[in-house]
């Protein structure tokens, strides 16, 4: 005790008694250590070790599989926007051909039109030169009944301007 009544404590002073106690002491510990302790220490740092490697594993599986699906749908994607171009260019073609079908048939019914308004104007033209023939028929039966002053027949009058009106046609052509 020479702590407690003020003397110095030299450092370098060995004790053999205190020193094979300590061996003895640390020999056990150490024992005792390495029987019961050291082993389940080192099996669950093995234990440990094995965890983080299967994680380690699963989790560059798993990033392989990521990588994988990513590829995957990328190129699931490119297919996508190929077909999508190609649905579009099919629409254009079929857009384009649409209207040519229909400027063609648009040009067909303009002619169709165009012929039978051509047909009603010839059929106008004869009707109306069919009556003005007759309009000019009886007018020329009525004046030459007046130049005549006396009465002719109409089918007489008929006659002979239908002769005339022939000649005049033969002459013009």
């Amino acid at each position: 005790m020479p702590l407690l009544s003020g003397g110095s404590l030299n450092l370098l002073h060995v004790n053999p008694g205190l020193v094979i106690w300590t061996v003895v002491t640390f020999v056990v510990v150490l024992t005792v250590l390495w029987r019961f302790a050291w082993k389940p220490i080192i099996k669950g740092l093995d234990a440990r070790n094995l965890r983080v490697e299967e994680d380690l594993q699963s989790s560059r599986d798993l990033r392989e599989e990521a990588e994988k699906l990513l590829a995957e749908y990328e190129n699931r994607l490119e297919s996508a926007k190929a077909e999508a171009i190609e649905l579009i260019d099919e629409g254009k073609k079929d857009a384009e051909a649409n209207r040519a079908r229909i400027l063609t048939e648009a040009q067909e019914e303009v002619g169709k039109i165009k012929e039978r308004t051509e047909k009603d104007i010839e059929r106008a033209k004869l009707k109306a030169l069919d009556e003005l023939e007759k309009t000019t028929v009886n007018l020329a039966v009525e004046l030459l009944s007046k130049i005549m002053k006396k009465d002719v027949s109409s089918s007489e009058h008929k006659e002979i301007i239908v002769k005339e009106l022939e000649a005049l046609k033969k002459s013009k052509v």
